[in-house]
């Protein structure tokens, strides 16, 4: 189940307030953080989804890999490319097989959710309905 930390955690991640963020994140070490990789998982899945679809060619998911990779801050972990694009293609269409490690799977997602929706990339209602649906969608898994 999703608490409204979680959803402040990412809310504040995407909108790179760090000061917020690391409040959010020493709470939740509290209170734990049990439910997070599946709404993390739900937050990626509608993020990808407002940027491809089924018509998105396997190129562009391949220059989108690579241009996040090649824009993660130095000391950032890497993300193995062939995952993030098998993800990417698995959150639009669900017959793509996924077998990822997971601490792979939360770094590729936590990337990709910072591509598609931070730098001001969406409103803070576009940015507040999304997260609604997510906290919807890991509640029912």
């Amino acid at each position: 189940m999703s608490s409204p930390e979680m959803v402040d955690y990412i809310r504040t991640m995407v909108r790179g307030d760090h000061e917020a963020n690391d409040r959010v994140e020493t709470r939740l070490d509290q209170l734990g953080w049990d439910g997070f990789p599946t709404l993390l998982g739900a937050v990626f899945y509608f993020a990808v989804n407002r940027r491809f679809d089924e018509r998105t060619s396997p190129g562009e998911v391949m220059r989108f890999v690579a241009d996040i990779r090649a824009a993660a801050p130095a000391g950032a972990p890497e993300i193995d490319a062939n995952a993030a694009e098998t993800l990417i293609r698995a959150a639009v269409d669900p017959d793509v097989e996924t077998a990822i490690d997971p601490q792979m799977a939360g770094r590729i997602q936590g990337l990709v959710i910072l591509a598609i929706l931070g730098d001001g990339a969406v409103a803070d209602d576009d940015l507040d309905a999304l997260l609604s649906e997510a906290v919807a969608l890991a509640n029912r898994v």
